[in-house]
């Protein structure tokens, strides 16, 4: 079984990843610390451009993030179940801004693989990389996935205009002839990954939490709209640890008509890093659960927050 790359995306790494032919002429950049190899690559990743330090770019960077919740280097690794059972590792890691046209990037990557026992089943090996700007707004400038499921094989670059209104895509799949579609842009959108931190940063800067937070995202070829309602507070325990955390439930609608897509519950932490503990998600035959394994703080938290390690 091969769940819609929407959905699976989106309930895992936001709400939300489990969340990836060969590669064409350029430097093979390694999205994670889970890759053992290069990717099979239908398409590669764009390049983009490292900010100078001392730059009024850098700068303006470095004062956004002192705002944040996260920062530079945080890494969150997760453990992810089905039907109970360890079916593989997820990873999310937010790196150095970038430069992106005239502005600063956040980028950040996602990627997912099968854990060994379960390749004898389904190859699963998908990576994310995503460029946001707009600082607070984490508006979309670029959404990468490569996705290697079984004998599936797809790689897709998404080009966000927002002053144009308009979204831009290509999309490889091994042995299909290259793809080209646009989509309009609404107002206000998020992609998969970037939601996620957009949310918690809204978390960070609001108290109390709010009650409900309305996400538009675009994934798979749709807008939707992400609703996460504040069902309150819980004591969650992660291995031998206990954290005080807020709990929100998430429906998704898309086109106009509401559309439950499955009980998506989120644990996020309490405290100023607002880290995502644990999600819940109901899928079309059971459930997965993500449970955070490792967490590595950002360079500007190190002074005050030492890594998390579970050893789930």
């Amino acid at each position: 079984m091969r769940l819609k790359p929407a959905r699976f995306c989106f309930a895992i790494l936001v709400c939300g990843v489990f969340i990836a032919g060969k590669s064409s002429a350029g430097p093979v950049t390694p999205l994670s610390t889970l890759s053992d190899g290069s990717f099979e690559r239908q398409l590669d990743v764009p390049p983009h451009s490292v900010l100078e330090q001392g730059s009024p770019l850098f700068q303006s960077a470095a004062t956004a993030y002192q705002t944040m919740p996260f920062g530079p280097s945080e890494r969150m690794r997760y453990i992810v179940t089905y039907l109970g059972v360890s079916g593989g590792s997820a990873e999310v890691i937010l790196h150095p801004p970038v430069k992106y046209g005239d502005s600063w990037a956040h980028r950040m990557t996602g990627e997912v693989k099968s854990a060994s026992w379960y390749r004898w089943i389904m190859n699963i090996h998908d990576s994310i990389e995503v460029l946001m700007n707009n600082g607070t707004e984490f508006t979309p400038a670029r959404f990468y996935i490569n996705q290697m499921e079984g004998s599936f094989r797809q790689s897709k670059i998404v080009e966000f205009e927002p002053p144009k209104g308009v979204i831009s895509q290509i999309t490889k799949r091994k042995g299909r002839d290259e793809k080209r579609a646009t989509f309009p842009f609404v107002t206000g959108t998020k992609d998969a990954l970037g939601s996620l931190y957009y949310i918690r940063n809204q978390l960070a800067s609001k108290n109390p939490p709010p009650t409900q937070m309305d996400v538009p995202i675009f994934t798979s070829e749709k807008n939707w709209t992400g609703k996460a309602t504040y069902l309150g507070s819980d004591t969650k325990k992660i291995g031998k640890k206990s954290y005080e955390a807020d709990v929100y439930r998430l429906i998704t609608t898309f086109g106009g008509l509401m559309e439950q897509k499955g009980d998506i519950k989120m644990w996020f932490s309490k405290d100023e890093r607002r880290l995502p503990l644990y999600i819940e998600a109901t899928v079309r035959f059971g459930y997965i659960k993500v449970t955070l394994n490792e967490w590595d703080p950002s360079a500007l938290s190190k002074a005050r927050f030492e890594p998390i390690r579970h050893d789930l």
